[in-house]
């Protein structure tokens, strides 16, 4: 079985410089796929990037913690703080399941308008993954809507069909200054199949520093994915790059989260006998129980007598 990467650079739209960051990474071979956020300033910016890319798998960023929401706040009131912001901080916050809802079908028809059909599914801060709720809603888009989901690392309930995935996903963060060789050493392990790899690079500027806390390490991260060592790495051994274009193509059923490995407690079921078979064996089962029955009473009858002799 062949070995296929997605390197996934999420925050597309994020900011001018953050978009700017990525489109370096993708064409210097150290990503092959992004995922655009539709409610940030670079969202314009981005689209114009995307436009001049059609090779550049695009998936939606689907976002419920940086700034405002796309649809009326007040037809989303669970979502938002008083003054029409999304909620920062995700202790003891509820959703309300309709407004979740709501708001991922109007950032998608965002991209629709703008006639960019994603080819993926993923969230901003994990949320579908840390979120069963969110989980199950972004499950049900993706497979009314064909196009994959990003795996999640926590095993949530999917609805049947499930949507397509990767085999395998990988988080991991690229800032320091074992970055590049930690994710030469994952490309190194990459099991079969085809695995997605998240990152984060970009460059700082004025509208990221008022949004965003993760500033130096997108830089950092950006030295990483620039660098040809990657793409190098990729070609010597033998591993596919690909965006989730691919996972659509070659996935003829939606693919579902890998079953539970349990062992059996039942034990194997005979084939059934005839019925004049049946009977008998249950004629001789009765024929043998009488024949011990009498048997033990003889044996308790000779007891008997002895005693009395005795």
């Amino acid at each position: 079985m062949s070995r296929q990467v997605i390197i996934n650079a999420d925050d597309f739209g994020l900011s001018p410089g953050v978009n700017q960051g990525i489109i370096q990474a993708y064409q210097a071979g150290g990503i092959t796929s992004t995922s655009m956020m539709v409610n940030m300033p670079g969202f314009d910016h981005a689209l114009s990037l995307a436009r001049s890319l059609p090779d550049l798998g695009i998936g939606l960023h689907f976002n419920l913690t940086y700034g405002r929401p796309v649809s009326d706040p007040a037809i989303v009131p669970s979502l938002v703080n008083p003054d029409g912001a999304f909620h920062q901080g995700q202790c003891g916050l509820i959703r309300d399941f309709t407004d979740i809802t709501k708001e991922l079908d109007a950032q998608w028809n965002v991209l629709a308008q703008a006639s960019l059909s994603p080819t993926h599914l993923d969230s901003h801060q994990l949320l579908h993954q840390n979120d069963p709720i969110i989980f199950q809603i972004m499950a049900e888009k993706a497979v009314r809507e064909n196009i994959p989901l990003r795996r999640s690392q926590v095993r949530h309930a999917s609805p049947m069909p499930a949507p397509r995935m990767t085999d395998t996903i990988l988080l991991d963060t690229y800032g320091d200054h074992e970055g590049l060789q930690r994710l030469l050493q994952h490309l190194s392990k990459l099991p079969d199949g085809i695995t997605e790899i998240v990152c984060h690079p970009g460059y700082v500027d004025g509208a990221l520093r008022e949004i965003s806390n993760w500033l130096d390490i997108r830089e950092h991260e950006l030295a990483v994915f620039v660098n040809q060592d990657v793409p190098r790495t990729i070609q010597a051994l033998g591993i596919m790059p690909i965006n989730y274009k691919a996972v659509m193509d070659t996935t003829e059923e939606p693919c579902e989260l890998p079953p539970i490995q349990m062992t059996s407690l039942l034990k194997p079921v005979e084939k059934r006998r005839p019925r004049h078979m049946r009977q008998r064996l249950l004629k001789r089962q009765r024929l043998a129980k009488v024949h011990r029955l009498s048997k033990k009473r003889r044996t308790l009858r000779r007891s008997s007598s002895t005693r009395k002799r005795v």
